[in-house]
């Protein structure tokens, strides 16, 4: 099993075909929450489908392009957080994350992208990290800078949510910048 030991309690592992039921219910139980910022919740209407998706996530980390995890929160699933695959030939990743409504506000989200984002540069010796977030989308777009994610530009109706396009805004750091802060903080 992969699993990022993120800190004390919180960890980001590789889900199993038997976590299957556990994802779907927390998809369920945060459906409409969700669905305003993501796009794939009218493709997951079962545990079955939760099954696709991990099934997907391991022929990834089998690939060589990175893990797409359960974000575990006091040994509970409370999300999922990873990287949308790795470009190998251009060594960046763009990290893609969600967490259930009730989990928010404790920092869990931002712990988990930072480990991720220094994983990506000390592990993987990745050269660019991005996020692309909704432009309304203000709780991501804080986490970015919070970890001082730089705003690179805005891509125009870059995600279709339902009956409407959004933008995105694009936030990324390179490893010498990251590296860098790490060494002064």
């Amino acid at each position: 099993m992969v699993k990022l030991e993120v800190s004390c309690g919180l960890s980001v592992k590789l889900l199993d075909i038997s976590d299957a039921q556990t994802l779907f219910s927390l998809v369920e139980a945060n459906r409409s929450y969700l669905k305003e910022w993501l796009p794939w919740l009218d493709l997951t209407n079962s545990h079955l489908d939760s099954e696709a998706f991990i099934q997907s996530t391991h022929q990834q980390y089998h690939d060589g392009l990175g893990i797409m995890g359960g974000i575990y929160s006091n040994n509970s699933l409370v999300g999922m957080c990873g990287y949308h695959p790795i470009d190998k030939i251009n060594r960046c990743a763009n990290i893609g994350y969600w967490i259930a409504e009730k989990s928010q506000g404790q920092g869990i989200a931002t712990r988990c992208v930072a480990y991720l984002v220094d994983y990506a540069f000390t592990e993987l010796q990745l050269e660019q990290v991005s996020l692309s977030i909704a432009e309304h989308n203000y709780k991501s777009q804080a986490i970015a800078t919070r970890l001082g994610l730089g705003r690179k530009d805005i891509k125009r109706d870059a995600e279709y949510l339902y009956d409407h396009f959004v933008n995105h805004i694009c936030y990324s750091v390179s490893r010498t910048n990251w590296l860098d802060r790490k060494v002064i903080d």
